[in-house]
């Protein structure tokens, strides 16, 4: 083992030593390197800097003026310059303080400063880099995104096992969690939770965080190291009555040395910004030793993966949050107009003459929800709507579909569901 990857390992020995116990053998030898980036940190002060792998000249970066026009409010640096593998620090930073405005319960010194990935598939991929080796338990929901499937059961080789989150009637139930909690045997699970749901849009209440969270406490305190990772492309996207802040923050005040909060979020969905690809993750530690351990191990990974992250995104991001006025006004005309189509939805889907067809599940927030189709399966239904009916869905599986209301008007909505129904009509004839 590297001699600085086993110096961080004593320091989680010392400090910490059930997120040392928590830890895949990659991320116990992972560490960053005194290399290239290092040393140019070190020289950044000098006259003559022949360190970093960047091209300048006596005014600074060389750059193409036809590539920076695209830029209006960026200046060079914020547009060509390399950044450092967590990210750029400002943007930590302000995304720090959004964190805590969203989350009021929270304090700064029970988290780290969130660091930058390359929005939140890369962030799961690192979790999964630092914490899960082959064979380990990760739970997930049955209604669950696919990619959880790619990330941690192909590429990590873990034992992907389900709970269900909704009953036979479609409602929402923390039972199947709570019972899988309840029957682990392993001494150390990752456990997935993802709210608002995809491929469902549905958030737990404040009651039924209470109970997740109270169940995750009670495996803890039966000796289990448990690694929740908290998903939160969605967040902020509530449309009901429902628990508000990250369940991340719940988790986290805990405080229970068995449980490692690991939050996943971003401008991606946050913002409207797909493309951009800035995510970020924190972790829900309170002792400065095991954050700065974990922030090395995690620039290690990040080095040893993509580099770094995009600078203009990263810059971008930064801009909107240093200039929120207008960007707030713009982020919450999109969130109303998701809302708005959201009751559309809901005013369809439970229409009395479409329950012989479907059966919706419980959804309150998000981009999606999803329908049980009755007699038919639902890959058949989805060409035949292609073909058909011109409309695009998802098959989850053999008898659900997911629909995103996110990209459908408003007016349109009523006609997509309606041939929908048609479409189910059409084959259980």
């Amino acid at each position: 083992m590297n001699p600085l990857a086993l110096n961080l390992n004593e320091q989680l020995m010392e400090q910490n030593p059930n997120l040392l116990d928590m830890m895949s053998d990659l991320g116990k030898n992972m560490y960053y390197p005194k290399g290239i980036l290092t040393q140019s940190a070190e020289a950044k002060a000098t006259d003559y800097n022949a360190t970093i792998g960047m091209a300048t000249d006596r005014n600074g970066m060389m750059y193409a003026d036809t590539l920076y026009d695209m830029f209006n409010h960026l200046s060079p640096e914020e547009v060509f310059a390399y950044a450092p593998p967590q990210g750029l620090e400002a943007l930590r930073d302000l995304w720090l303080k959004k964190v805590l405005a969203d989350n009021p319960d929270l304090q700064a010194d029970q988290i780290t400063r969130p660091i930058v990935t390359n929005a939140l598939t890369h962030g799961l991929s690192l979790v999964g880099d630092m914490f899960v080796n082959p064979g380990d338990t990760v739970l997930l929901p049955a209604h669950t995104w696919g990619n959880y499937n790619l990330v941690y059961g192909v590429r990590h080789q873990a034992d992907i096992q389900k709970y269900p989150i909704f009953d036979e009637n479609g409602h929402y139930t923390t039972q199947g969690l709570v019972e899988t909690l309840q029957a682990v045997k392993q001494d150390k699970i990752i456990l997935i939770l993802n709210y608002p749901n995809n491929p469902t849009g549905y958030t737990p209440t404040v009651d039924e965080v209470r109970t997740i969270v109270d169940a995750v406490d009670e495996l803890a305190n039966r000796g289990v190291n448990v690694v929740t990772v908290v998903d939160d492309a969605y967040f902020g996207l509530f449309y009901e009555d429902v628990y508000t802040q990250s369940i991340f923050t719940a988790l986290t005040n805990v405080n229970n040395p068995r449980i490692l909060p690991i939050r996943l979020d971003g401008a991606t969905k946050e913002f409207f910004a797909w493309g951009f690809r800035v995510g970020f993750v924190t972790f829900g530690l309170s002792d400065n030793a095991s954050k700065a351990v974990v922030e090395a191990k995690m620039k290690g990974l990040i080095r040893s993966n993509n580099s770094n992250g995009s600078t203009p995104s990263h810059s971008a991001v930064r801009y909107v949050l240093e200039n929120p006025e207008q960007f707030n006004k713009d982020i919450q005309a999109n969130i109303d107009t998701l809302e708005a189509r959201y009751h559309v939805t809901k005013e369809m889907v439970y229409k009395d003459e479409y329950q012989t067809l479907w059966q919706p599940y419980d959804f309150n927030s998000g981009y999606f929800m999803a329908l049980r189709v009755k007699g038919i399966d639902a890959e058949t239904l989805r060409k035949h709507l292609i073909d058909q009916y011109s409309i695009g869905i998802v098959a989850l599986n053999d008898t659900d579909i997911r629909i995103a209301f996110s990209c459908i008007e408003k007016d349109d909505i009523p006609h997509v569901f309606e041939k929908i129904a048609q479409g189910i009509q059409d084959l259980q004839k």
